[in-house]
């Protein structure tokens, strides 16, 4: 039996062929789930003998004799079951976390382009409640119906060796569900899709509403907020309603023909039975079974919407994690001494669906350790270089190259480990702060975490905190003012120690003092770095060695702030004149 490879669970094309696939982690459990079915298959026998020769003869040593066979056999179904159980729980969490696991490694290779058309929710919803629902639809698979399958073959065949007329009950039996289950499949499965789908849009939706609070608060737009999330809501509900309304259908329609399945043995066997073609304990030892050979149906009846949930939800995960829609960097090569010299050379890029190009036949050098600054009007560009840069979306066209290496042939994820970057908006992870500065490094000492701290001029803050280092930031940072989430973004930049650092408006939301307290910590560690900053405030790139101007994705202008606040008339003028008034 081949091993159960955990790094990649969907690579079958439906949940079946996962669960084929994943017979070599519940291959233990299994064993003892058979071991605790094959020892309660003898029962309908010890009864028939029971009934037909110890009660029939009044042999009272017999039947204690039977009993304590049946004893015996009820400690090893126990203690087999008790092993089984433990495995079981132990194996299936193994499969979900890969589940996990997978969805979440391919999102970090995604491409932006996906990721930017694609509410949050529904990811989330893909990782947390799609995997739930493979694991709940396998689990009662491998625990319940393939153990009861094999314990029903069994007893057929105990059944046939009492009497093989016997196996006629069981063949009229099977059909009619077989019928009733293809009639009902179709149906659910489509009703499982549009429930996963109104699921996603519920889940999106409220991730969306829910990370917008201050927002709607703010417009006063709560009323139109929760009505339109009453009707996203209702139609997810209405959408279960019909899905639990075919369910609940069809396992009563199965119950009812089981029903009257047993109605017709025991009939049946009764007319035998007083005709002496059967004995009486065959007869009970056929009535006992009867339930026992038709519950691996029921368990499907039981657990089939969890099955057809599951099924889906196996479908929708594995278009994402076989998406191709995905970073294409396979460059492998890496400069030996890493640099950060940018050339741009007649670059040119378009959004996904967009009209017009972001960023058009641009060229352009940022020497290794200058402090080269790009500003312009709002969707000029500026956040698009960073991007381009940092290989986030390919150019359409053109070439960049790092130290001379073009960006298709360089090891770009090596590359962005040695870049850091400090946004507008900057994102803490829940945590301490000294979680927060040792995601760029986690293995730095508290001196170096503490030294960081103070080149931010962060430090003197952090010691107020109750707990120092160790004090809880809350999700987001929210216990912290939008200075202290600055300087602890600069921090955790300082502790990565880049060769390239990247300024995205990183003091373009604070006051005046919080500012100059930011802007004093990051030129102190922009110095003889290769810097790039994208500045709303123009006064925040005095001291650049380079300002590039955009404008609808274009350089107009270029030169120091000097050269360029003294050109009248220029863009770089203009701008700074609104600002100043």
């Amino acid at each position: 039996m081949s091993k159960f490879d955990l790094s990649n669970p969907f690579e079958g094309s439906d949940l079946r062929s996962l669960m084929w696939k994943s017979k070599g982690i519940f291959k233990d459990y299994l064993f003892w789930r058979i071991i605790s079915v094959i020892v309660v298959v003898p029962f309908p026998i010890i009864t028939q003998q029971v009934i037909d020769k110890g009660l029939s003869s009044k042999d009272i040593v017999l039947c204690l004799q039977l009993a304590s066979v049946s004893l015996t056999l009820l400690s090893l179904h126990i203690f087999a079951m008790i092993k089984a159980v433990r495995l079981l729980a132990t194996n299936s969490q193994a499969l979900t976390n890969s589940m996990r696991g997978r969805i979440f490694g391919k999102l970090q290779f995604m491409h932006f382009g996906f990721l930017d058309s694609t509410q949050t929710g529904r990811l989330l919803s893909k990782y947390a409640f799609d995997t739930q629902n493979v694991e709940m639809a396998m689990v009662p698979m491998v625990s319940s119906v393939i153990p009861e399958l094999f314990r029903s073959a069994l007893l057929i065949c105990a059944l046939a060796f009492l009497n093989p007329w016997l196996l006629l009950f069981v063949s009229v039996a099977l059909p009619p569900v077989i019928i009733v289950r293809v009639v009902f499949m179709r149906r659910l499965r489509l009703s499982n899709e549009c429930v996963r789908r109104a699921r996603e849009k519920l889940t999106g939706h409220a991730n969306e509403f829910i990370s917008a609070i201050r927002l709607v608060r703010g417009f006063g737009q709560e009323k139109p907020v929760e009505a339109n999330m009453d009707s996203i809501s209702g139609n997810y509900s209405e959408r279960r309603r019909i899905q639990m309304e075919l369910n609940q259908t069809f396992g009563w329609v199965v119950f009812s023909l089981f029903a009257c399945i047993e109605i017709l043995a025991i009939a049946c066997g009764s007319v035998l039975v007083l005709h002496d073609q059967l004995t009486l304990g065959t007869l009970v030892a056929l009535v006992g079974s009867l339930p026992v050979i038709l519950a691996p149906a029921q368990l499907l009846a039981q657990f089939n919407l969890q099955y057809m949930q599951g099924q889906e939800a196996y479908r929708s995960i594995k278009e994402l994690v076989d998406s191709g829609y995905v970073e294409q960097w396979k460059g492998k090569r890496m400069p030996e001494n890493l640099l950060a010299k940018i050339e741009l050379r007649n670059v040119s890029f378009k959004y996904d669906r967009a009209e017009r190009y972001a960023i058009r036949d641009m060229s352009l050098t940022i020497e290794s350790g200058k402090h080269v600054a790009f500003v312009g009007a709002s969707g000029s560009g500026k956040s698009t270089m960073v991007n381009l840069i940092l290989g986030l979306y390919p150019a359409t066209s053109g070439e960049i190259c790092i130290d001379g290496v073009p960006q298709e042939d360089l090891a770009i994820r090596a590359f962005r480990r040695h870049c850091a970057i400090v946004m507008q908006d900057n994102l803490l992870i829940s945590g301490s702060v000294a979680d927060n500065l040792r995601f760029a490094k986690p293995n730095a000492t508290k001196e170096e975490v503490i030294h960081a701290a103070k080149v931010a001029n962060a430090w003197d803050f952090i010691q107020d905190m109750p707990q120092g280092l160790e004090t809880k930031v809350g999700e987001r940072g929210v216990a912290l003012s939008g200075g202290q989430r600055q300087r602890i973004a600069i921090a955790r930049a300082v502790l990565r120690d880049p060769v390239m650092l990247i300024l995205d408006e990183a003091t373009s939301a604070l006051d005046n003092e919080s500012e100059h307290i930011v802007q004093e910590a990051l030129e102190r560690i922009a110095k003889n770095r290769t810097t790039i900053t994208i500045a709303h405030r123009l006064s925040t790139v005095r001291k650049a060695d380079l300002i590039v101007v955009l404008n609808q994705g274009e350089v107009i202008e270029m030169g120091t702030y000097q050269e360029l606040a003294a050109k009248s008339g220029g863009a770089f003028a203009d701008l700074l004149a609104m600002q100043e008034h």
